[in-house]
């Protein structure tokens, strides 16, 4: 159970210190839970929840304010289902064998989880990491969302 959260805190950690994240922080929240926060690509922090005995990660709340299975909502689970086809080159799929992924949409809040096995801890945080920037960089960027971006993400209109 340790071993896996060592695993997450210190990629994450690596990440931070490369100064890719800012304001890094790991709050345990129970004995099987533990939450990263930080600041990454917007002024909103990011948080991913770790259930060390479950071994499964939870992006929370990455895209606020979809309603379920509206256009948006429907057109992102589409995008998660995407990013594990055998097209989607190596560096960027999500491995369907070794992790499994899931979108929940609670209260308008959209979040993904991702379970793993324990000696897939390592793939588990990379894919974390590459899945949260495509989110950004690529489904809301390149889909019809930029105004969605301004009004939930303050991110400039240009």
């Amino acid at each position: 159970m340790t071993k896996v959260l060592e695993v997450f805190r210190s990629e994450l950690q690596t990440y931070a210190d490369r100064g890719i994240f800012q304001n890094f922080s790991c709050i345990n929240v129970g004995e099987k839970v533990s939450e990263f926060k930080f600041h990454w690509m917007t002024e909103k922090p990011f948080l991913l929840r770790l259930n060390v005995v479950k071994h499964e990660l939870e992006l929370r709340r990455i895209l606020p304010s979809v309603p379920y299975r509206s256009d948006m909502d429907n057109a992102f689970r589409r995008f998660l289902l995407a990013r594990c086809a055998e097209e989607v080159p190596n560096h960027r799929r999500i491995d369907g064998k070794r992790l499994s992924i899931k979108a929940r949409n609670k209260n308008s809040d959209v979040s993904v989880s991702i379970g793993f096995s324990e000696s897939d801890s390592r793939l588990a945080v990379k894919t974390s990491i590459n899945l949260l920037h495509e989110i950004f960089n690529n489904f809301l960027v390149e889909g019809p969302y930029q105004n969605y971006m301004v009004e939930m993400f303050n991110l400039p209109e240009e």
